[in-house]
């Protein structure tokens, strides 16, 4: 990050993240010389690579006429840096060791990826083959924190054998490290590589790897967050081009982006060029909406959201911010929309919208009256999809009825490979966890004991 003044952010706010694709679900940056390789020992390589679970095929043909720019973006030169990993990679846990996975996605009715670890720590990485009851562990060789400190992973996984994985320090954590790598696999965990981004210009008060996300093989982005205060939650977002061996710094708080204000819920990116955001005012912004970019992130253009065509007036009395984006090309996005009663800024009422034009027009629909939005909306294709909170419901006409399905008493982060089957992890309100997995869409859970395969 160009450091053309002090960065002072007034007051640190920062909440719990889940991952993107993933964690709940990523200056200028080059690898170490030679992108170090490392071989980790012998392992079974998965048999299928496949897309990513709930990924739609993109359009290229769908190319509508637009006002933003579409042109490919100019990045700033990247900055050469040599770094060093800091000491032993962390311990690998011994095979038959219980284990928490703490982020699950899956590919199949057999293979995932799970991140994880001990006493419900998410610093450890795993790849299953029998549908999450063992986990062969595929950590890279991330370099251990110190006796008194502790990391957190974020993944994004593209297929059963391609996957990037970095690591930052937990929330309320306030010292930047030097580097983070970006480590990447090919093989299912069985070799990584790594590109390493230089924070040593980075200012902030937090430093929490945010969204990483990647449209193919190539292109990529990771956004950070670097603290809040004043109505502001500040991001920086790098992007690679050649797979995660190198990053760039496209965006940071200096920038003059108006996504600098107020907490960001999800990005996703749809192709190289064609990115969604969205965020969440609760309130002082009286009118919720999505950002869209169409030069790889570099800028972003606001489009407002509508009433809704049964209630013009809510936003009146109700606070509502988007999230779960859920892009099936460069033009069409599904996102959920929730609102709160200004008064008691309780989720009252929730919405699907969906554009099929690149927002220029939207269609509404409320979601069930009893529903609260939990992890949010899981779309399968702009007419399939699922709203998952302790109230499971299912969409096959893009939102405009649901079914019920099942009321839960937990939370839960969750990975389904269709609408029947499905894996969460799930909490309660005592603190306890747990995997589960269904295959009648969430009539029934059954719980996983996952354990460290040999």
């Amino acid at each position: 990050m160009k450091s053309r003044r002090l960065f002072v952010l007034e007051l640190v706010v920062l909440g719990t993240f889940l991952f993107s694709c993933g964690f709940p679900g990523t200056h200028a940056i080059l690898p170490a010389t030679g992108t170090p390789t490392v071989d980790l020992p012998p392992t079974a390589t998965p048999i299928l690579t496949l897309p990513p679970t709930g990924t739609p095929t993109l359009s290229p043909s769908a190319t509508p006429t637009l006002t933003e720019t579409d042109t490919a973006p100019i990045l700033p030169t990247a900055h050469v840096s040599t770094p060093t990993l800091a000491g032993p990679a962390m311990a690998r846990l011994a095979p038959g060791q219980k284990i928490d996975i703490t982020f699950i996605h899956m590919v199949d009715v057999d293979q995932g990826w799970g991140l994880g670890g001990l006493d419900k720590a998410s610093d450890h990485v795993f790849h299953t083959q029998d549908g999450g009851e063992t986990w062969r562990e595929v950590t890279p060789p991330q370099p251990a924190p110190g006796a008194s400190a502790s990391i957190t992973a974020l993944g994004y996984f593209l297929n059963a054998d391609t996957a990037w994985i970095t690591y930052g320090p937990p929330p309320g954590t306030y010292d930047i490290p030097p580097f983070i790598q970006v480590w990447k696999t090919e093989d299912g965990g069985g070799k990584w590589t790594y590109g390493s981004i230089d924070t040593s210009l980075v200012t902030g008060e937090a430093f929490s790897p945010y969204f990483l996300n990647f449209a193919d093989k190539q292109h990529g982005w990771l956004m950070v967050f670097l603290g809040a205060g004043m109505m502001h939650a500040y991001v920086a977002l790098f992007m690679t081009v050649d797979g995660g061996a190198t990053w760039t710094d496209i965006l940071d708080p200096y920038t003059d982006n108006d996504i600098q204000s107020f907490s960001k819920t999800g990005m996703v990116f749809a192709d190289p060029k064609t990115g969604w955001l969205t965020r969440d005012s609760q309130g002082v912004d009286p009118s919720p909406h999505i950002f869209r970019s169409t030069d790889s992130g570099v800028t972003w253009v606001r489009h407002d959201l509508p009433a809704p065509a049964n209630e013009p007036t809510l936003y009146d009395s109700y606070a509502c911010g988007t999230t779960s984006p859920n892009a099936f090309s460069a033009v069409s996005v599904t996102v959920a929309m929730t609102c709160r009663d200004i008064d008691t800024f309780k989720i009252e009422k929730d919405y699907a919208y969906f554009t099929s034009d690149a927002g220029s027009t939207w269609q509404t629909y409320p979601l069930p009256s009893d529903y609260s939005l939990g992890e949010g909306l899981y779309f399968f294709s702009p007419q399939s999809g699922l709203a998952l909170g302790r109230l499971i419901y299912t969409t096959s006409d893009g939102g405009k009825t649901w079914n019920f399905i099942q009321q839960v008493s937990w939370d839960g982060q969750f990975s389904f490979v269709s609408v029947e089957l499905g894996w969460a992890h799930v909490f309660n309100d005592q603190g306890e966890t747990a995997l589960v997995k269904t295959v009648n869409g969430g009539k029934t859970w059954a719980m996983l004991h996952p354990v460290v395969g040999p």
